[in-house]
């Protein structure tokens, strides 16, 4: 009987680390699937990446266990790779903003189970920041290196909370100026600038475990980005607003707050730091962002009726 072959990277040190524990039970699930199971434990940064490029046109599925920032280095490592193997995901991090909007069991269990019987192989809309791939978000200003700059320790103690603790360590609430860039951004039929509190710019439905920025709005497959702009608050009642606005969703009031739909995105100014799917993206004056229409190919849980 033939049997199709699955690679499964993991991150031992993803969350609590609780894969470790259910590894054997996930492998025996792929394969009763009738799959051939090839198992690599990440031991680096990008080591996964590397992994996958090197090796993922020789497996049938790709099975990816970790945070979004492990998804996210399988993402550019799958791209990279050119396979045409499926890209499967049982999320083990802390936030796993790609397995909310998509419904993706938290469970492992149940999550191998999905990849392994009833899911559907999908198509969906990714994008592409320079030359790096990400699987839903591209961000900048306020509190964005929280994501990649909490302690691992911290993380698995606290889960969401530590983000939110870590934020206020290293943000400089007295001269909000401290927080800001200025850029220039240029999107399809318009451009904004000035100095930017935040931004991101997004293809999923939650970002830092919250749909505040793109409710109602995102669209998997529209061949669209959604981006938010952030300008900088002059004063307290500014400020006040601009949380008010986002804890009721209702960004597209505020004159503060700028929501975009393109498919791209162009930055010219002082250079900034971007994260990438919660990961570092670089310190860069320029960046040109664009979508990566329907290219991604995933597991998703079966849509309900």
């Amino acid at each position: 009987m033939f049997m199709e072959k699955l690679l499964l990277v993991y991150n031992p040190k993803s969350g609590d680390g609780r894969i470790r524990a259910q590894l054997a039970k996930v492998i025996e699930i792929f394969s009763n699937a009738n799959y051939r199971v090839e198992v690599y434990a990440t031991k680096r940064e990008n080591d996964g990446m590397e992994w996958i490029e090197k090796v993922g046109c020789e497996f049938d599925r790709i099975v990816v266990c970790g945070g979004d920032g492990m998804f996210h280095e399988a993402v550019n490592g799958w791209f990279q790779s050119r396979s045409k193997a499926p890209l499967a995901y049982i999320p083990s991090g802390t936030v796993n903003d790609f397995a909310n909007t998509h419904n993706i069991p938290k469970n492992d269990v149940e999550a191998a189970t999905m990849i392994a019987s009833d899911g559907m192989i999908d198509q969906i809309d990714a994008g592409l920041f320079n030359d790096t791939y990400f699987s839903y978000v591209a961000a900048f200003g306020f509190a964005t290196s929280t994501a990649y700059d909490t302690p691992q320790t911290k993380k698995r103690k606290l889960g969401t909370l530590a983000y939110v603790l870590h934020a206020l360590e290293v943000v400089d609430f007295t001269h909000w100026e401290n927080n800001c860039v200025s850029t220039r951004i240029e999107y399809e039929g318009g451009m904004i600038e000035g100095n930017f509190l935040y931004g991101q710019i997004s293809s999923s439905r939650y970002v830092g475990g919250m749909d505040a920025f793109t409710k109602g709005r995102y669209d998997l497959k529209d061949g669209l980005l959604e981006g938010v702009f952030i300008r900088q608050p002059m004063n307290l009642s500014e400020l006040n607003s601009i949380i008010a606005s986002i804890a009721k969703s209702d960004i597209e009031n505020n004159p503060l707050i700028v929501p975009v739909q393109s498919p791209w995105f162009e930055f010219d100014g002082e250079s900034i730091a971007w994260t990438l799917d919660g990961e570092y993206g670089g310190e860069v004056p320029h960046a040109k962002i664009q979508v990566v229409e329907q290219q991604l190919k995933v597991v998703l849980p079966k849509e309900e009726e």
